[in-house]
């Protein structure tokens, strides 16, 4: 589990900007997402925020204006070899999928406070209806399978989609396989 994080995106083109935002929110349930289509207003804001992401060239033309305290990820379209102290690079040239796990990576190298990892994490009961939700399996399956009650799986999910801040079926799916939960050998085939 990751820990809620207000994020501030900096990026001139809408979509890149807002298409950014619609993935941390669809499968990290961030705290708060902001998107500013220039680094003025990000400066003019004076919100506090726990990341910042912004396109690399901006990054070189405003280091000078970022606080210490910002946790930076710049956004670029090919792979960069070096990184600059704690400066992580986002690449753009990448599938849905690749594109979550970098993000996952980011937040994750960010540290999510322990206390919150464990108070989160989910019981092996909740792994199973998890596992089979990520399946494809709708709610009598999975009590049929697990011999439960449907209520209980219906609780069950419930308490997923509390502990994990994730409420789509397709965000619940990519939890799963980042965290082991399920391969993707075990995803139905379309």
């Amino acid at each position: 589990m990751l820990s809620k994080q207000n994020i501030a995106i900096i990026s001139s083109d809408f979509l890149s900007g807002y298409g950014l935002k619609s993935l941390l929110c669809e499968y990290f349930n961030p705290a708060e997402v902001d998107v500013f289509a220039a680094f003025s207003a990000y400066y003019a804001d004076k919100s506090m925020y726990h990341l910042l992401i912004l396109p690399a060239v901006d990054y070189l033309m405003y280091a000078g204006h970022l606080s210490v305290k910002n946790k930076i990820v710049t956004i670029a379209a090919t792979l960069q070899p070096s990184q600059q102290g704690q400066v992580q690079h986002f690449y753009t040239q990448c599938s849905e999928q690749e594109a979550v796990e970098q993000l996952q990576n980011i937040l994750m190298s960010f540290g999510a406070p322990q206390g919150a990892e464990a108070k989160n994490e989910l019981s092996e009961r909740e792994r199973e209806v998890l596992a089979k939700v990520a399946q494809g399996a709708i709610n009598k399956e999975i009590a049929d399978s697990l011999n439960i009650s449907l209520n209980t799986v219906i609780t069950h999910r419930k308490n997923i989609t509390a502990k994990l801040g994730i409420k789509t079926i397709s965000g619940l799916t990519v939890y799963a396989i980042l965290n082991g939960i399920i391969s993707n050998s075990d995803l139905p085939k379309l």
